[in-house]
């Protein structure tokens, strides 16, 4: 939809609103009326004044005051305004409205305020009463409905760019990622290479799985537990190739089937395991993983052995340990723990993830 598309829309739903109005405002006491013409001035008299009032509510007070949570200059503000559209209504039913159609609208008005002055009608009596509980009412509620209408949109709104700036976040932080991945696993391969491995061709045959898998799942918003599961075992089959008998992984999996959750969370984890255990680890090293779930939350448990001999880095943070706290807190934000402990010889992390109630089962 184009720009002038969307205006001439919104020009259609804007008279329709009023449209609507000016028959509520005719519809109570339209057999009264001594003609046509009277229903429409004086429904039009009690529209225009309410269109007056929402304009400036919209247009000034609502992006002056409530927008900025000033409460109570909003509500005094929108005080004086019908204040003053009543005053108009009293002024313009007196001065025209009454004099035009005496036997029918002023025949009322005649018959109950003819004793008070137009001062007294204009409230410094109490007619005040009278004003606040019979024309603010009238005069405000359509103000009402647009502002709570302007709110909810506005709302919209911003939950659509919260949503579309969570998006673009989550696309920077995959792609961050994925190539990052893809650098380590290649380096992988071609260790394979040089030591001419006859376990090269398996390699390339797992990461051409684990390319596929990247190519095609990474940009969904959740993946089947059961393929993360595969992606791991493949990823592990691939860094057994890599260390031989150097590193011992055991990797427990118990997994409802129907369970799905974000693509490459774990194996970020997986992945750090043996960058910062096995890859640094002269001698054996261990990893420890297990996977579990149940219809509230699914449970990822990782750890390494700490290398006995290693090169320290100083200043040198886990790219991929602070994209899955970042990617974490936009996909599953107050929905899951992210607990890392460490000892003298074990470097472990513990995920829960909250399952969504619509994969319960």
């Amino acid at each position: 939809m184009n720009h002038s598309d969307t205006k001439l829309q919104g020009l259609l739903l804007q008279t329709g609103f009023w449209g609507v109005v000016f028959m509520v405002n005719l519809g109570p006491e339209w057999q009264r009326y001594s003609s046509i013409r009277e229903g429409i001035e004086v429904a039009g008299l009690a529209t225009v004044l309410q269109w007056l009032v929402a304009i400036i509510a919209l247009r000034f007070w609502v992006p002056c005051f409530l927008d900025k949570n000033r409460l109570l200059a909003f509500v005094l503000s929108m005080a004086l305004v019908v204040f003053l559209a009543s005053e108009i209504y009293i002024l313009v039913s007196y001065l025209y409205l009454e004099s035009s159609y005496p036997n029918t609208y002023g025949a009322y008005y005649l018959a109950h305020l003819s004793d008070l002055s137009i001062w007294q009608r204009l409230g410094l009596s109490g007619m005040i009463k009278y004003i606040v509980l019979g024309k603010w009412p009238m005069l405000l509620f359509p103000s009402a409905l647009l502002i709570a209408a302007n709110f909810y949109q506005r709302q919209k709104q911003l939950l659509e760019l919260r949503e579309q700036k969570q998006a673009a976040e989550l696309r920077a932080l995959k792609g961050q990622l994925n190539p990052h991945f893809i650098f380590n696993t290649l380096n992988n391969i071609y260790a394979l290479a040089l030591c001419r491995s006859e376990q090269t061709a398996t390699a390339v045959e797992r990461l051409s799985g684990i390319l596929d898998y990247i190519l095609h799942h990474t940009h969904d918003k959740t993946v089947l537990v059961t393929k993360e599961v595969q992606m791991i075992s493949d990823y592990i089959a691939l860094e057994k190739l890599r260390f031989g008998n150097r590193v011992n992984v055991s990797f427990q999996h118990d997994v409802n089937e129907l369970l799905s959750v974000a693509p490459l969370l774990f194996l970020t984890l997986v992945e750090n395991a043996f960058k910062h255990g096995a890859s640094q680890e002269l001698g054996q090293s261990r990893i420890d993983i297990h996977l579990s779930s149940n219809i509230k939350q699914i449970h990822f448990e990782i750890g390494n052995s700490k290398p006995k001999s290693q090169v320290i880095k100083e200043n040198c943070p886990s790219i991929g340990l602070d994209n899955l706290k970042k990617q974490l807190a936009l996909l599953y934000p107050h929905s899951h723990q992210l607990a890392i402990h460490e000892t003298k010889n074990d470097y472990r992390v513990d995920l829960k993830i909250q399952v969504p109630e619509s994969y319960d089962q």
